[in-house]
């Protein structure tokens, strides 16, 4: 398992540089022996057996990667017939239907947009418009898959129909009028001390 050589990480310097000079004198060979000709060292001292054991998986893992990739990586298989993009082929029209029958999605929108499930099948028919105007100046089918769909319906809506403010502030009473009882300099409770 010669190799012409191998991957010396940052973190294996600035673990041995912190080492004696006796120790990386040991460590440097013992890595380079191991790692271009799968020598594995015999008398190391304690100190530098420690430090190889903690940097041989790296090296094994490189080396294992090394001949994996001179085997030439994995075989190319049949392509499928259809991928994942072009197998979803529902209509506008479908996609839709899909909206307008499923409960949840209709309950959803309805509570995120304040709508009613009339007005909500109104703008499903407007979206549906807006859809197939895309597939006259575009050439588009369909989207991309159904939750596009669903995205592209969700942001048409706060686009064609900007949420109007519902709620009216309130005016924060004066300061005066807020009714707590006279308690003095201190916050109403007991100091310690006057016990």
């Amino acid at each position: 398992m010669d190799r012409e050589s191998f991957i010396f990480y940052r973190s294996f310097y600035e673990a041995i540089r912190c080492m004696p000079s006796d120790v990386q004198a040991e460590i440097y060979p013992a890595i380079c022996e191991y790692a271009l000709f799968g020598k594995i060292p015999k008398s190391l001292s304690e100190v530098a057996k420690g430090m190889f054991t903690l940097i041989k998986p790296n090296i094994d893992v490189n080396t294992a990667r090394f001949e994996n990739g001179k085997k030439g990586g994995r075989k190319r298989t049949k392509k499928q017939v259809a991928s994942a993009e072009s197998a979803y082929v529902l209509t506008y029209e479908q996609e839709v239907e899909q909206m307008r029958n499923d409960e949840k999605w209709r309950i959803t929108i309805c509570e995120d947009f304040n709508i009613t499930a009339e007005e909500y099948d109104k703008r499903l028919s407007r979206f549906l418009d807006r859809c197939n105007d895309d597939k006259a100046r575009k050439g588009k089918e369909h989207h991309d898959s159904f939750v596009d769909c669903q995205s592209h319906l969700r942001y048409w809506m706060t686009k064609a129909y900007p949420q109007q403010q519902t709620t009216i502030p309130q005016a924060i009473p004066d300061n005066s009028s807020v009714p707590f009882p006279e308690v003095g300099d201190d916050f109403g409770g007991m100091d310690y001390d006057e016990q």
